[in-house]
């Protein structure tokens, strides 16, 4: 699934002409659903009940500067996940992205080309859409890292519950617990991306809803159930193994927001 598309924009500046051209711009040019907002006092109400996907944000406002909006928008939890670009006629472009306890996508500078302000808004949007990808990889990464260190855990309460029966005999009860365990590991090691225990794991309790289903007790033993399972747990260890030690040897990738080049500025009118 693709990044979705820019169709909702909140433009915030104390500037009632500055408003009505970029609401102009971004609507006959661009399609988007605009909202304006002249109050920076107001701008965190404004984007709570209009919910947009971006807002432009104007940095000297009276009363309240925009850096002063951005942190009341984080500070709320339906308002702090929205992506801000600032507008500013300070020269020093770095120096506002450098501002403590701002991250946001970037800066227009003023004055700017109206014309070409809905596709530097689209590359922005491109920017965030990176961003938020980037970020999605590295919480499965971390994820995922967390289930393959529990996963000799579990294989050893699985290889456990299959001693037992090899020790003792049959049990159904026993038996469905560990098709229900092989069930779930199948399908939990599918999503992390570790093909061979899946495989595995599916295999066996494929067998185990075999022996369920036929004529009781099964015909085969216990034992073998048992070296069956050794074999899922043997098939973890090195699925994980080779997991490990991939993660160990690729590169960082770091900070996307940070390696990820920012728009061209618009040029000046």
């Amino acid at each position: 699934m693709g990044h979705r598309p820019l169709k909702h924009v909140l433009v915030v500046d104390d500037d009632p002409d500055l408003l009505a051209v970029v609401s102009l711009s971004l609507t006959a040019l661009a399609g988007y659903t605009v909202q304006t907002c002249d109050s920076p006092l107001q701008a965190r109400a404004a984007a709570e009940s209009f919910g947009p996907d971006l807002i432009l944000l104007d940095v000297m406002m009276p009363g309240l500067d925009g850096f002063g909006v951005f942190k009341a928008m984080r500070d709320s939890p339906s308002t702090g996940r929205i992506p801000v670009v600032f507008m500013s006629a300070v020269g020093d472009r770095r120096q506002i992205l450098q501002h403590e306890g701002v991250d946001c996508l970037g800066v227009i500078s003023k004055p700017f080309d109206p014309v070409r302000l809905p596709e530097v808004l689209e590359e922005f949007w491109q920017v965030h859409g990176q961003r938020r990808a980037e970020a999605h990889r590295r919480e499965f990464e971390s994820l995922r890292s967390s289930y393959i260190g529990e996963l000799a855990e579990k294989m050893t309460a699985m290889q456990e519950m299959a001693a037992v029966l090899a020790a003792e005999g049959w049990d159904r009860s026993a038996l469905q617990s560990l098709a229900q365990i092989a069930h779930r590991t199948a399908g939990s090691a599918g999503l992390y991306r570790l093909a061979a225990l899946s495989r595995s794991a599916g295999a066996l309790e494929e067998i185990i809803n075999r022996m369920l289903s036929g004529a009781w007790p099964p015909a085969s033993s216990p034992s073998d159930l048992a070296r069956l399972v050794q074999a899922v747990g043997r098939t973890a260890r090195t699925e994980a193994g080779g997991a490990a030690e991939a993660a160990a040897h690729s590169t960082p990738s770091g900070d996307a927001g940070h390696s990820l080049a920012a728009p061209r500025p618009l040029s000046p009118r």
